[in-house]
């Protein structure tokens, strides 16, 4: 099982779509019986992908690359409709769709399913579903995901990164700890800032007004850059433990967080040279630390 679930934005085109279906395919199914049907313009009786699974059932696959028009229960029943003249007769035809889970449209396939008028079942593959399987199969990314990666992965990275600066530009990390005259906002910057790294939403310390959004870490498609950000969340995180750990004993040492003034230096510039080296390596500034 994978430790870091890798979003895959979806393909731009429909090309792109069927053979990344066909990769799925050949990992779900048995791999040589995997075959994109026939090619644009040439009837395909809904098929664009047809395989065999290991009871040597007959599963045929459309893929539905959408974007404006969505999918709808008429489309649905219109895809159907050119299944059932496939040969050889399907057991299984799958939808695949780059749109994400839709409730709605799950229940309209349920419902076809159960009345029993269908001779084969109908199953909807929604992005979500493609994207664990980019997960669980090395092959499929090997196959698939190093395309996609060069087509959106830089930009996403390359905009998070700028999310990342502007949202570190902060007193609470770039100022010498020593001048830092109230400890609670402080440790409110630390819990917002944890926040924004899980969810891409900054929050002001004192309005609490939104400014600034990003797509959270986990939508974008690089592993490498996945593990990046996590440890960028685990030094925040050590910093957050170690401030609470040393607000409790404030009570007995009045002094004490001044006194590890010198400590909260070290472990933020920790933090932000490891963000610099990261900038650094895309082309863009590094955050300037005044201590």
């Amino acid at each position: 099982m994978n430790q870091i679930q890798i979003y895959m934005p979806p393909p731009s085109n429909w090309q792109d779509f069927q053979m990344l279906i066909g990769d799925v395919a050949k990992v779900k199914f048995k791999e040589h019986s995997v075959q994109e049907y026939g090619r644009q313009g040439q009837r395909q009786n809904g098929v664009d992908v047809y395989a065999v699974d290991i009871w040597d059932k007959s599963i045929g696959i459309q893929c539905k690359e959408t974007k404006i028009n969505g999918l709808t229960d008429k489309s649905i029943d219109k895809e159907i409709d050119k299944a059932l003249a496939f040969r050889p007769k399907l057991d299984l035809f799958i939808i695949a769709t780059t749109l994400r889970i839709d409730a709605r449209l799950q229940d309209h396939v349920n419902s076809l399913n159960s009345s029993g008028h269908l001779p084969f079942r109908v199953l909807l593959m929604f992005w979500d579903d493609v994207n664990q399987e980019i997960n669980r199969s090395s092959a499929i990314r090997a196959n698939a995901y190093q395309v996609f990666q060069e087509q959106f992965g830089q930009s996403d990275i390359k905009n998070h990164l700028a999310a990342l600066k502007k949202a570190f530009e902060r007193p609470a990390f770039q100022d010498n700890f020593l001048h830092e005259r109230n400890y609670d906002d402080f440790e409110n910057a630390l819990v917002l800032m944890k926040a924004f790294l899980k969810t891409g939403f900054l929050y002001d310390n004192w309005s609490r007004n939104l400014v600034l959004q990003t797509v959270p870490s986990s939508m974008i498609g690089d592993e490498s850059y996945q593990k990046f950000v996590c440890s960028l969340e685990s030094k925040l995180e050590r910093i957050y433990q170690s401030y609470l750990s040393d607000k409790r004993k404030q009570s007995g040492n009045p002094s004490q967080l001044y006194e590890k003034a010198g400590d909260y230096n070290i472990k933020r510039r920790s933090l932000l040279d490891f963000l610099n080296k990261k900038l650094g390596s895309f082309g863009e500034d590094e955050i300037p630390i005044y201590y």
